[in-house]
């Protein structure tokens, strides 16, 4: 029987990094929007606002951090963004949401809702891509202190050695 080729595999790992995400995604968003029901009832769908939110701030976040290629590798962004934030936020809950409120004829309501949850994204994003940079360029900074700092005792070293052979005392032949 032949071995399937790393393509194969390659494909079956991105597909099961999505199942596994999509998943956990889902059990997170049935979690929260469970606790936040309990907490302030389902007469406005704050659930969905707050899930979405933060949805949209994590997945900016996570993009950036994978796009720097350092943090956050092709695989785990797959089981990040496309698994577990896909199931997490949907649009179509955002959506559930308004037509609920439409239905109650709560329109300042249903205005408001949306208008929350569209600037409240946008917001989560901007805040989620800085964020973002902010650790990258952290990161960086740390990694190309270190090197640096390599560097320095590595020129130490070289001018610790020259120093031994210009001060060791010479043989005459």
């Amino acid at each position: 029987m032949a071995h399937p080729s790393s393509h194969t595999l390659s494909t079956r790992r991105r597909l099961l990094a999505v199942l596994a995400g999509g998943f956990l995604g889902t059990l997170a968003r049935a979690g929260l929007s469970l606790l936040f029901q309990s907490w302030w009832g389902k007469g406005w769908p704050v659930d969905i606002l707050l899930i979405n939110v933060s949805g949209a701030f994590l997945l900016a976040l996570v993009t950036v951090l994978a796009d720097a290629t350092f943090l956050v590798g092709p695989t785990r962004r797959l089981f990040l963004t496309t698994g577990f934030l896909g199931a997490y936020t949907t649009f179509s809950s955002l959506a559930l949401g308004e037509v609920l409120l439409l239905g109650k004829a709560a329109w300042l309501a249903a205005l408001g809702y949306m208008a929350l949850s569209l600037l409240g994204g946008l917001a989560a994003v901007l805040v989620g891509n800085w964020a973002g940079q902010r650790v990258v360029a952290r990161l960086r900074t740390r990694a190309g202190l270190s090197s640096v700092r390599r560097e320095e005792r590595q020129a130490e070293k070289v001018q610790a050695g020259q120093r031994d052979l210009l001060s060791s005392p010479r043989r005459s032949e």
